[in-house]
């Protein structure tokens, strides 16, 4: 008979052997037809197929899933089981650290938390383990009424990593050169956000570098803070520059002490925001963001409606001044609300937040008052939140009382009163605050209302930050007092989505008197037809100085997939009362593998004697940063601008680099793959392990599980990997580790020969004792081993038999599987 008959039908025999008896003796396959027609053959070794779960015990990296729900991702010590299947060896800690209430369990009383539990089945009759080898996880079935009571998607906080040591910078470096009447001018800026961590603090400074020829460069340096978790009270303790929260008060740059409730360590299923920036640019134009007169965000953007969705605010609150540089040196600036949603909350939950420091005006010379601040937000039954908070400095007091409520149908809302008194100079003035916010969702029409009012009443009603900057400026009147402020903003899906959607945004603020009144409108729709999407976005602004600024922006685009793949072609025309008419075409899309290449190219002409324009752009990301480049020209200028982006990332084993971080360095994950380099990590752009085998992941959540994995199709041919996917917990800010188990070296197909014939089929091969390499010899004497040095010696044992066989890997082959043959002795 022929050795494909042999092989099939031990192909054919074994799985049978895996099946359940359903009689009462067990079933028994004689190996001794595994030898037909092979005489030379020593006798089949089939001790470990002989049942179940036949896989050896040991340490496996598992995910461990109760009830259906993946709880972590690690190392478990398994054994083997009387009834022959492998159950984990947990102590009764890490039972309860599951969320098991052993207490429960009556032949588990008065056992020592350390004590393992040898045997779950018999000691835990109502706890069903079921160990999944060929997905690596072990399931656990538990009874509710076992299971310690917890929110939907909670992480136990034990498994909160603070990280590793680590330096962290990441850099933006911003230009351009433009040319306009024979002259040139060149804008450079620079903004570095950098910190370290160890043991849970957390230390973070951002500083920004403008350079402009000839008034040369300025330095600053906006912010730095030390921060660590108080995980008892599930907050963060911050020191240094930080702003007060803007859920009570109006939000206060200082610089100080602050414990405040962290949300974020809270389940997703027990708890909220940046605002987007809309706006209109009539040429290739640089929009800067400011803060409290600081710059926060600097970005160029193409003729038409732009959209600015990746800002970073320094304090959760206060007006955004959006300025719109032209290419023919021409700005226009608005100013773009921002404030916190309602701060409704659910039964117990409180939220807090106490500040002591001095106040930071971001002005030269300024004197910068102490201020203690403190806020509470409780929720009690039925609906209702009770919240307040005080302001106290040499110059200033407030006091808030507010409440917040579910109104039936109507939606919510939460109306409070703040009292404030401030000394301005020469003159006293106190006044009242009444504010009042609204929120309804509709999701049958699809309709989503946000509204707020404040009423200002009682003399003259002023909040801190405006109080102490009067004082700065050492006037002896009054400021302008504010006397109301309205907010609305309702977005609406037309038939499900399918007539597409309408947003409306109207914002009012009145000063008393009539002077500086401020007013913006703004209407947007956006739709489709078949695979071409278009917009519609009408503006109508008032500034404090009187002048109406009103402007209209169509844009459309459709993809040219059947054409050019990941392209689209776009159209914008933009124009108003006071701006030229400007029509623009172009083309953008994405190139190369990992479409980590983007591009735009357009042609437009403007009216008023704008004429012709055009600009071409492009960016790429790679593993360790981004790089963009441009180009625009119209009839007046001509400009040329680059970015480059980055982050480094030091460690206890060198210095990664990295794509750019998120702007406030959050939680990151520095994979370790040992001799893995240029594996690409799923679900990331671009991003490959570098020559040593690491990459710095961004975008983790912080207290939440979040799974890394390698792309194992990019691996060497020189390396194997155990598992490709890791489970990682990260605290706020924190650098954690994915250490992956990685096998570098030969890969080798041997042919074992003992005795004048082939070893055993099913016996098991290593390269030492403690070694993860190991293998099952086949029916023709062969096993496959990977992640060999050049040279050594494999242990073989079976039922009633070892041996040692030598074995060499040329060093020409290490980067392919080898075929060898070596005697058993």
């Amino acid at each position: 008979m022929h050795l494909y008959f042999r092989r099939g039908l031990a192909l054919c025999v074994v799985p049978f052997m895996l099946l359940p008896s359903q009689g009462l003796t067990a079933d028994r396959f004689n190996p001794a037809a595994l030898e037909i027609d092979a005489p030379q053959a020593v006798k089949v070794d089939l001790s470990q197929f002989s049942q179940r779960d036949s896989q050896a015990a040991g340490v496996y990296r598992v995910d461990i899933e109760i009830n259906g729900e993946i709880r972590r991702s690690e190392a478990v010590t398994f054994a083997r089981a009387k009834n022959g299947t492998l159950v984990p060896q947990f102590t009764l800690e890490k039972w309860q650290s599951l969320g098991i209430n052993t207490g429960q369990i009556a032949t588990l009383l008065n056992n020592q938390p350390a004590r393992v539990v040898t045997e779950p089945q018999r000691e835990m009759p109502e706890v069903a383990t079921a160990f999944d080898f060929a997905r690596q996880r072990l399931k656990i079935s538990v009874p509710q009424a076992l299971l310690n009571r917890t929110a939907q998607g909670e992480v136990d906080p034990s498994l909160w990593d603070d990280g590793i040591p680590a330096l962290l910078l990441n850099y933006s470096l911003s230009g351009a050169r433009s040319w306009m009447a024979g002259n040139s001018t060149d804008n450079h800026f620079l903004n570095l956000r950098s910190g370290a961590n160890l043991t849970g603090w957390r230390l973070r400074n951002y500083s920004t570098l403008s350079y402009s020829p000839p008034t040369g460069d300025d330095w600053r340096s906006a912010y730095s803070y030390l921060q660590h978790d108080v995980r008892s009270l599930k907050g963060q303790f911050i020191t240094g520059d930080t702003a007060t929260p803007a859920d009570v008060f109006d939000s206060v740059s200082f610089r100080g002490l602050q414990l405040i409730s962290d949300d974020n360590m809270l389940p997703e299923s027990l708890r909220g925001f940046a605002p987007t920036i809309r706006g209109i640019a009539r040429s290739s134009a640089q929009v800067t963001v400011r803060q409290q007169g600081a710059v926060i965000y600097q970005t160029y953007v193409a003729p038409g409606a732009f959209a600015i969705t990746d800002l970073y605010p320094a304090s959760s609150s206060g007006d955004l001044m959006v300025t719109v540089t032209e290419s023919n040196g021409e700005s226009h600036t608005f100013s773009q609300p921002f404030s916190a949603v309602p701060v409704m909350q659910r039964e117990g939950r409180l939220k807090y937040a106490f500040s002591a420091g001095k106040y930071r005006s971001f002005r030269s010379g300024a004197r910068n008052p102490y201020l203690g601040q403190g806020s509470a937000i409780y929720g009690l039954s039925n609906g209702v939140t009770l919240y307040g908070g005080s302001q106290i400095s040499d110059h200033y007091h407030a006091l808030n009382l507010g409440t917040g409520a579910i109104v039936g149908d109507l939606g919510s809302a939460s109306l409070d009163a703040t009292w404030a008194r401030s000394q301005l100079g020469t003159y006293t003035e106190q006044g009242l605050q009444y504010r009042l916010q609204y929120a309804k969702t509709l999701a049958d029409p699809g309709t989503t209302l946000s509204a707020g009012i404040n009423l200002y009443s009682g003399g003259d009603y002023y909040n801190f930050n405006d109080a102490s900057d009067w004082r700065n400026e050492d006037r002896n009147d009054n400021p302008a007092a504010k006397k109301s402020q309205y907010r609305a903003e309702l977005t609406q899906t037309l038939n499900d989505g399918k007539w597409g959607a309408l947003a409306l945004s109207w914002y009012q603020l009145r000063y008393r008197g009539g002077m500086n009144d401020q007013q913006t409108l703004s209407v947007n729709y956006n739709a489709s037809i078949g695979e071409i999407s278009y917009g519609l976005m009408i503006s109508d602004s008032r500034t404090h100085d009187g002048f109406n600024d009103r402007q209209i922006a169509f844009t459309a685009s459709m993809p040219l997939g059947r054409t050019i793949p990941d392209t689209w072609a776009s159209f914008s025309a933009s124009g108003g009362p006071h701006a030229p008419s400007l029509y623009q075409a172009g083309i953008n899309g994405t190139l190369l593998k990992d479409k980590n290449l983007s591009y735009n190219l357009s042609e437009g002409y403007g009216t008023r004697g704008e004429g012709n324009s055009g600009n071409v752009n492009a960016s790429w990301l790679g593993s360790a940063g981004q790089l963009g480049g441009g180009y625009t020209y119209s009839r007046q200028n001509k400009q040329l601008n680059y970015s480059v982006q980055g982050s480094l990332l030091g460690h206890a084993e060198g210095i990664t680099l990295g794509q750019p971080l998120p702007g406030d360095l959050s939680a990151l994950a520095l994979v370790k793959a040992p001799g893995a380099a240029g594996v690409k990590i799923n679900n990331s752009t671009g991003l490959y392990t570098d020559p040593r085998g690491y990459a710095v992941v961004r975008y983790l959540n912080a207290y939440r599980r979040t799974r890394v994995a390698l792309d194992t199709t990019s691996l060497p041919g020189n390396v194997d990997i155990d598992s490709n996917v890791l489970s990682v917990v990260p605290g706020a800010g924190a650098v954690v580790l994915a250490p992956f188990d990685t096998r570098t070296g030969g890969r080798l197909l041997i042919t074992l020969h003992y005795h004048g014939g082939l070893l055993p089929f099913g016996a098991m091969v290593n390269l030492d004792q403690q070694s993860h390499v190991s293998g099952i010899v086949d029916e023709n004497g062969q096993v496959y081993l990977s992640g060999l040095p050049p040279e050594g010696v494999l242990l073989v044992r079976w039922e009633g038999g070892a041996c040692q066989a030598r074995y060499a890997v040329p060093p020409q082959d290490l980067q392919r599987v080898t075929q060898a043959s070596a005697q058993c002795q």
